[in-house]
């Protein structure tokens, strides 16, 4: 059984709207609650939507990459959508009195962007003329990370290494992804030392909530059940 599609009850406008009648559509129940992080809780991923302006004003600021550290921080497995034609901003913008906007100008930082923050983050990026499109996207990926992996799937493939084995440990902790099981093992040398509390000091990204979960889990003699905390 599929779990419901929980909307962040701030999320509005045209995609939200588009995301809540293509769901009731496929029978999937939708639940406005109050999200940590994100827009959109596909079970265990979270999606977070920015039509185009929103996405580069973000950037500038420095909100999105705060996002992207707490979805690191909190989801195993996290997705960004960016929606929106670049040519009807561009136009926009220019009615708007806004000088220095061009085509390639907005497509150049928009792909150098996004290209960073798949660097940088275990997350992947998609992007949409429309918001139709975008929350097409969404729906499909509720919809298919909630199938069994096809025959070609990544997920069938093995990891052989000694390093790749350690990070498989770690990222099997929820909320704890690649980047960051890197970052815990360059910190501490070893899922060894990850036990003890004063040897996760100063790990970007990791908050008193993940850091307590991967002690517990690593330490506990007894089964350790997760419970996904959403402020209400």
């Amino acid at each position: 059984m599929k779990p419901d599609l929980q909307i962040d009850s701030n999320e509005r406008g045209a995609l939200c709207e588009s995301v809540i009648r293509k769901a009731q559509k496929e029978g999937l129940t939708v639940n406005r609650t109050a999200l940590v992080v994100g827009d959109y809780l596909l079970g265990e991923a979270c999606v977070e939507a920015k039509s185009i302006p929103d996405f580069l004003m973000s950037s500038h600021s420095g909100h999105l990459w705060r996002q992207l550290e707490n979805m690191d921080a909190n989801y195993a497995r996290f997705f960004l959508v960016v929606h929106g034609d670049i040519a009807k901003h561009v136009a926009l913008a220019k009615r708007n009195g806004v000088k220095g906007v061009t085509y390639s100008r907005v497509q150049n930082e928009l792909i150098g962007t996004i290209a960073r923050i798949m660097a940088d983050f275990e997350c992947q990026v998609f992007h949409t003329k429309t918001t139709s499109e975008a929350a097409s996207f969404i729906i499909k990926l509720h919809d298919k990370l909630h199938k069994p992996a096809s025959s070609h799937g990544a997920r069938n493939i093995r990891r052989v290494s000694t390093n790749d084995v350690r990070l498989d440990v770690l990222m099997s902790i929820p909320g704890i992804g690649r980047q960051m099981a890197e970052r815990i093992l360059e910190k501490c040398g070893s899922i060894e030392e990850a036990l003890f509390e004063e040897s996760l000091k100063g790990i970007k990204g990791l908050g008193p909530k993940i850091k307590h979960r991967l002690i517990n889990v690593l330490t506990s003699e007894e089964p350790v059940h997760i419970e996904r905390k959403i402020r209400r």
